[in-house]
C-alpha cells in the first residue's frame, strides 16, 4: 500500500512539474540546454575514450591475452625476429599459445581484375585459434595451412563481394599471387590494432612476406595457460628470453603487457590527451550544475509564497523536497537524453578530428552497456548537484519566515548561496580557460616553428607499383608519371622522394665519414657513431619542398645513373663534419646497409635542416642522394606543389623558397583529380594512387595538440556561454528583489547612475570572488600536475601568465556583457521611481 501511495505522488509530482515547465518556456529551454551540454560533452568524450581506451578486442576471454615487446635504452619495441618469436612460442608450459602477426598497409590486392590498396597481415597458422575466434562463413586458418589461402573481414566481404554466400572457394589477387578465400571474420573482429580494421589475411607459411632471421618484424600475441599468472609466465619467458639474447650486444629487457586491447597503439597516442579531455568536461558540467543552481535559487525565490502556502496547508518540507527533486529529476531526464543524442553527433567530428592526416581511424563508437551507465550515472549525479541545495532552502519557507523576508531582508542566506554559485562558476571558468590557453599557445608554437619546408601547396601522391613489375618497368614508369604530372597545367614543380617531412620514422639511417678523418665520438665503438638519416630523391626536390639551398645546388637532371656521384649535406652535417670549412667538391663516404657497403660522392650542396621527425624533435642529420643514381631505390612518393594557375581565383604567386604561407590559397582540388586521371591513362592496372596534401601532413604530426586545443578552446567558450547566463541570471534576481529597496534609497536622495553603480559593484564583487579563487586554484593544479603537463605543452610553462591573465580579462568581459542589460534595467527603474517621486512632490506642492 506504501509502495502504491509513494507512485501515485510520483505520478503527480510528474504532472506537476510538466505543467510547471510549461508555464514557464525560457527557464526550461534555458536549462534544458544547460544540461544537455554538459551531459552531451561528457558522454562524447566518454564515448571515444572507452573505444580507446577501455574496449576490449573481440575475442574470448581477453583478460587472458599477453602482448610482449621489448624495452631498450631507445624505449620499447614491439617487433621481434622470427626465430625469438619460435623460442618464445616454445614455453607452453605457461602459455596456451603464442601468435605472431605482421600488418602490411598498401597491399595490391585484386578482385575480379580490379586493383585496390588494402589493409592486410601475415599471420600464424594458429592467429586465430589462440583468438578464440570463430569464422562468420566457412573457416579460419590454422597450423595446418600452407598453401596460398586467405581469411577475409565481412565489410570486406561486404563490400568487395556483395555478401555472397559461396565466397569460399573463391579466388583473390594479393601480391600478383593468387589466391584462395577460405572464409569470413565475424562482423565485430577487425584484428588486433584498435583503429586499424584487416580486411585479408593469410599464413605466414604461404610466404607472401618474407625478411632475414635477423631483422624484427613480427609482433607477439598470446594466450596464458590455465591457472598461471602474468607475473609468472614473464618470469618464464625472461629466461629462455636471456638464452635468445646472449650474443646480442644491446640489451634488450623482455616485457609483458595485458593483451586483452591487443596492440593498441591509440591508447599510446591518445590516452593523456582524452583523460585530459575527461577532467576538462568534468569542469564543464560543474558549470552546468552550479549554472543550474543558481538558476533555482533564483526560481525559488519567486515561488516564496507557492511553497509558503503549501507549507500552511500541511505539506511537510520532506514532500516539497521531494516535488522540487523531481522537478529537477525530470529536467535530468530531458537533458541527459539531449545530451545522449548530442554526443553520438559530436563523437564522429572527433574522431575525424584524429584521424587528419592519417589512415581514417576505425572505432566501434556505438553505445554500449558502458556508456549507457556512464551517461546514466552521470545524470544521476548531475540532478543531486544542482537540485539538493535549491530544493532543501525552497523547502524551508512558511508563511512566517516568508513575512520576515518581506520586511527584514531575511533572505539573505538565498542571495549568498546564489552569489556563491556565480563565484564557483568564475572559479571554475578560470580552470578551462588556463587550460584552454597553454594547449592553444602550444599549437601556435608548434605551427609557428620553422620546420625548414615550406608545405602550403603542396601534395603528395604515393605510388605502388606493386609486386608484379621489375624494377627496371618500375622506374621507367616513374620517369614516365614525372614527366607527365610536370606537363600538367597548374603545376609548378615535381619531384620524387623516399621520405617526407613529417615522416615520424625515417626509412633508412646509416653512419657517413669523410675519407681521412674520423669524427669525434663519445664513445670508443663504431656501433655508437651519430648516423645520418638518408632520402632519395628526385630532381627540383628543394625547390618543391622549399627547403632553401644554402650553397651549392638543387638536384638536377645531370644527376642520372653513371655521372659523379652526388650528396647534399643537411646544415648539421655540415657543422659536424666539416666545422669552419667550405664542404662543396669534397668527398663523403656514406657507409650503405645493403650492397655496395660503402659509396663514396661529391658534395653538391648544403640545405637547411629540416624537421623530419617531428616539430617538438630537433632536425636530424640528413643526407639526400638522387634517386636516379641508386639502383633500386626506393622512391614511390611524387611531391607535386601548384602555382597559382592552379586556383582561378589566385591572383598572386608564391615565392621562390617561401618559409612562411604567404598569398591566397591555392585549391589543390581540380590538380588532384588530374594526377588521378594521369596514373589511370598511365597504369590502368594499379591502383589508384594515395593522395594527401602536405598541410595534412603536418597536421597528423599535430595531432594530438590539435585535439587537446581545440576541444579545451571549445569547452572553455561553452562554460564561458554556461556562466555568462548563470551572472545574467543572479543579477537579474538580485534587481527584481531588490525593487523595495531601489525605492527607499532613491526617496532618500540617490540617483540612477548611483543604483546601477552598486548593481554593479555587487556584480564584479562575485567576479572578482571567483577569480580569488580561481587563478590560485589554477596555479595550485598546474605546479601539481606539472610532470603531466610539460610533456604535453611546448615552449610554453603550465604556470603561464600570459594564460591566466588572459583568462582573467576574457571572464571580465564576459561577465561585464552579461551584468550590462540588468544594470541597464536597474537604471531606468531607478529613472521611473525618480519620477514618480518627482511627480509625487510636485502633486503635494
Amino acid at each position: 500500500m506504501a509502495i502504491q501511495t509513494w507512485f501515485d505522488d510520483l505520478r503527480r509530482d510528474v504532472r506537476y512539474a510538466g505543467r510547471t515547465f510549461r508555464r514557464e518556456p525560457v527557464f526550461t529551454l534555458v536549462a534544458v540546454l544547460t544540461l544537455a551540454l554538459g551531459i552531451g560533452a561528457n558522454t562524447a568524450i566518454f564515448t571515444l575514450a572507452d573505444a580507446v581506451l577501455l574496449r576490449s578486442l573481440p575475442a574470448a576471454n581477453p583478460s587472458e591475452l599477453i602482448v610482449l615487446r621489448q624495452r631498450g635504452p631507445a624505449g620499447d619495441m614491439f617487433p621481434f625476429t622470427s626465430a625469438a618469436a619460435e623460442q618464445l612460442g616454445a614455453s607452453r608450459e605457461v602459455l596456451s599459445g603464442l601468435a605472431v602477426f605482421r600488418p602490411t598497409a598498401g597491399t595490391h590486392v585484386s578482385v575480379n581484375g580490379e586493383p585496390e590498396l588494402t589493409l592486410t597481415q601475415a599471420v600464424s597458422g594458429n592467429y586465430h585459434a589462440v583468438l578464440g575466434v570463430h569464422a562468420s562463413i566457412g573457416r579460419l586458418l590454422t597450423e595446418q595451412d600452407r598453401d596460398p589461402v586467405a581469411v577475409i573481414s565481412q565489410r570486406y566481404w561486404q563490400r568487395r563481394f556483395n555478401s555472397d554466400p559461396q565466397i569460399a572457394g573463391r579466388g583473390i589477387t594479393i601480391q600478383g599471387r593468387p589466391f584462395t578465400i577460405v572464409g569470413v571474420t565475424p562482423a565485430e573482429f577487425f584484428g588486433t590494432q584498435p583503429g586499424r580494421h584487416v580486411d585479408v589475411t593469410t599464413p605466414l607459411a604461404a610466404q607472401l612476406v618474407t625478411s632475414p632471421p635477423n631483422r624484427r618484424w613480427l609482433y607477439l600475441i598470446g594466450r596464458l595457460a590455465p591457472g598461471v599468472a602474468r607475473e609468472q609466465a614473464l618470469a618464464a619467458l625472461r629466461v629462455r628470453w636471456t638464452a635468445i639474447t646472449a650474443l646480442d650486444r644491446r640489451r634488450f629487457v623482455l616485457e609483458m603487457d595485458s593483451g586483452a586491447q591487443g596492440l593498441n597503439e591509440l591508447r599510446r597516442e591518445f590516452s593523456l590527451p582524452l583523460r585530459v579531455l575527461m577532467l576538462a568536461v568534468g569542469v564543464v558540467l560543474l558549470v552546468a550544475c552550479a549554472n543550474l543552481a543558481g538558476l533555482l535559487i533564483v526560481r525559488s525565490s519567486v515561488r516564496q509564497r507557492e511553497m509558503a502556502l503549501r507549507r500552511s496547508l500541511g505539506a511537510s518540507r520532506g514532500r516539497i523536497v521531494r516535488q522540487l527533486l523531481t522537478e529537477s529529476a525530470l529536467l535530468g531526464v530531458i537533458g541527459g537524453t539531449a545530451g545522449a543524442v548530442l554526443a553520438q553527433w559530436t563523437t564522429p567530428l572527433l574522431l575525424a578530428m584524429m584521424s587528419r592526416g592519417r589512415g581514417a581511424i576505425a572505432l566501434d563508437l556505438q553505445p554500449n552497456v558502458r556508456t549507457f551507465t556512464f551517461a546514466a550515472a552521470i545524470t544521476i549525479v548531475t540532478v543531486a548537484l544542482f537540485g539538493l541545495l535549491p530544493a532543501w532552502g525552497a523547502a524551508r519557507t512558511d508563511l512566517h519566515s516568508m513575512s520576515r523576508r518581506g520586511t527584514s531582508g531575511a533572505d539573505r542566506t538565498e542571495r549568498r548561496w546564489g552569489r556563491a554559485m556565480v563565484a564557483s562558476q568564475v572559479a571554475l571558468l578560470v580552470l578551462l580557460l588556463t587550460s584552454a590557453g597553454l594547449f592553444t599557445r602550444t599549437l601556435l608554437n608548434l605551427r609557428a616553428v620553422d620546420a625548414g619546408f615550406h608545405a602550403d601547396a603542396v601534395f603528395l601522391a604515393s605510388i605502388n607499383s606493386g609486386p608484379g613489375m621489375s624494377d627496371t618497368d618500375a622506374r621507367a614508369l616513374r620517369e614516365t608519371l614525372f614527366t607527365r604530372f610536370a606537363a600538367l597545367p597548374g603545376v609548378r614543380s615535381v619531384t620524387m622522394a623516399m621520405d617526407t617531412p613529417p615522416a615520424g620514422e625515417m626509412s633508412m639511417c646509416a653512419r657517413i665519414s669523410v675519407p681521412g678523418r674520423v669524427p669525434e665520438t663519445d664513445s670508443d665503438s663504431a656501433h655508437d657513431q651519430p648516423v645520418a638519416c638518408h632520402n632519395f630523391v628526385g630532381p627540383r626536390f628543394f625547390a618543391t619542398l622549399g627547403i632553401p639551398v644554402l650553397a651549392g645546388r638543387d638536384v638536377d637532371d645531370s644527376d642520372r645513373e653513371g655521372a659523379q656521384q652526388a650528396v647534399f649535406i643537411s646544415q648539421s652535417v655540415a657543422r659536424r663534419y666539416f666545422p669552419g670549412e667550405d664542404p662543396l667538391g669534397r668527398q663523403l663516404d656514406v657507409l650503405a646497409a645493403r650492397p655496395p657497403a660503402r659509396v663514396t660522392a661529391i658534395v653538391a650542396g648544403v640545405v637547411k635542416d629540416v624537421r623530419y621527425t617531428s616539430l617538438r624533435a630537433e632536425a636530424p642529420m640528413m643526407i639526400y642522394r638522387p634517386y636516379r643514381q641508386e639502383a633500386g631505390a626506393p622512391a614511390n612518393t611524387f611531391l607535386i606543389r601548384a602555382s597559382a594557375a592552379a586556383n582561378a581565383d589566385a591572383s598572386v604567386a608564391i615565392p621562390a623558397m617561401p618559409t612562411r604561407p604567404t598569398g591566397p590559397a591555392i585549391s589543390l582540388t581540380p590538380l588532384i583529380s588530374s594526377v588521378r586521371a594521369t596514373v589511370r591513362d598511365v597504369a590502368p592496372s594499379l591502383p589508384p594512387p594515395t593522395l594527401i596534401t602536405l598541410d595534412d601532413r603536418v597536421a597528423s604530426a599535430l595531432a594530438e595538440e590539435r585535439l587537446l586545443a581545440t576541444l579545451a578552446s571549445t569547452l572553455g567558450a561553452l562554460a564561458s556561454i554556461l556562466a555568462a547566463i548563470g551572472i545574467y541570471s543572479m543579477v537579474a534576481a538580485t534587481i527584481a528583489r531588490r525593487q523595495q529597496e531601489i525605492g527607499i534609497r532613491m526617496a532618500l536622495g540617490a540617483v540612477p547612475h548611483q543604483i546601477a553603480r552598486m548593481v554593479a559593484s555587487d556584480t564584479f564583487v562575485m567576479i572578482a570572488a571567483g577569480l580569488a579563487i580561481g587563478i590560485p586554484a589554477a596555479i595550485a593544479s598546474a605546479r601539481t600536475a606539472h610532470a603531466v603537463l610539460a610533456p604535453m605543452l611546448f615552449d610554453v610553462s603550465p604556470v603561464d601568465p600570459l594564460s591566466m591573465t588572459g583568462s582573467a580579462a576574457v571572464i571580465l568581459v564576459i561577465a561585464s556583457a552579461a551584468a550590462y542589460v540588468p544594470v541597464r534595467r536597474a537604471a531606468r527603474l531607478a529613472q521611473n521611481v525618480s519620477r514618480l517621486l518627482a511627480n509625487s512632490t510636485g502633486t503635494q506642492a
